[in-house]
């Protein structure tokens, strides 16, 4: 009597890799479509949780600022003064002192939330950049901060003064500037969840393409080749097997409805012996068995 492979050692077998990759080879294309999609889809949730979460042009301002270090006297003075110490200094208590003197219409806290620095390689050069949603407190912050840093400089040994070198012009900032970002994550997400779901598929699949895939699901049944040309000499192989007790079955068809055919011939006090594929795709046989054409 047939016996098929309970689901638990089938799933346990090894995969054929060989019969994998040309499966896949014919699903590239549905992985490249899902990659390109979710690349698309991408941007499009970014900038729809942009819109939720903020939905607001941001502005921002910059100004350029040359600082003279007393160096006669703190000839180290300048080591202090870098890039992370004045990110610190601009939003200490002094420095937020300074720019509520000024007079302008903002809160502490709307200055330390709208103001950040970068400085370049020239440690004389600090960039104060001030960046919102409202243009006019924008604009009171960053006059403010015109204001502030002369008076900061007064408030320390090491500096001597601070003045302003450049002023850049009130920008809009391109809150997008993350999609393409976001496309690129979209289809590494894509291209990843397309490969897992088609080997989730690929290992629930039990369709018959190969011997060992018959071999491995079934016992007590040969298999007696393909009914295809590039198998014709096994084909023409005399069995003492007869016809009767041949299963012929479609190339690719599922190992539940060999099953199936197998207990209706028992059904019928026929002992299945042998099984034979029709209808094969020998261009994937060529490639599974190395065979070239004839």
């Amino acid at each position: 009597m047939a016996t098929r492979l309970n689901d638990e050692n089938y799933m346990n077998d090894t995969i054929d890799m060989r019969r994998f990759f040309l499966c896949l080879k014919t699903k590239i294309w549905m992985i490249v479509l899902c990659t390109f999609v979710c690349a698309l889809i991408g941007p499009v949730i970014y900038k729809a949780y942009y819109s939720i979460t903020d939905g607001q042009d941001r502005y921002q301002r910059s100004c350029d600022f040359y600082i003279t270090f007393n160096e006669a006297d703190h000839p180290n003075g300048m080591d202090y003064y870098n890039a992370y110490t004045w990110g610190q200094f601009l939003l200490d208590d002094k420095m937020i002192e300074h720019v509520m003197d000024f007079g302008g219409s903002y809160t502490e806290d709307e200055i330390k939330a709208s103001v950040t620095s970068r400085m370049m390689s020239d440690y004389r050069v600090l960039t104060v950049i001030v960046s919102g949603t409202d243009t006019r407190k924008i604009e009171a912050i960053y006059e403010a901060y015109k204001f502030a840093m002369p008076q900061f400089a007064g408030d320390v040994d090491e500096i001597t003064s601070i003045r302003v070198w450049s002023e850049d012009d009130l920008i809009k900032i391109n809150d997008h500037t993350h999609a393409f970002n976001a496309a690129i994550l979209g289809a590494i997400l894509g291209l990843f969840v397309s490969i897992v779901a088609w080997a989730l598929y690929y290992c629930m699949d039990d369709r018959i393409y190969t011997q060992s895939d018959w071999c491995r699901r079934f016992k007590n049944v040969a298999f007696l080749g393909y009914d295809c040309d590039i198998f014709e000499k096994e084909s023409k192989e005399e069995t003492d097997i007869n016809n009767d007790e041949i299963l012929v079955l479609k190339w690719g068809e599922h190992a539940t409805a060999a099953e199936y055919l197998i207990n209706e011939k028992k059904n019928s006090n026929i002992q299945v012996k042998g099984i034979k594929l029709v209808e094969c795709d020998e261009a994937f046989l060529r490639k599974y068995y190395g065979r070239s054409k004839s």
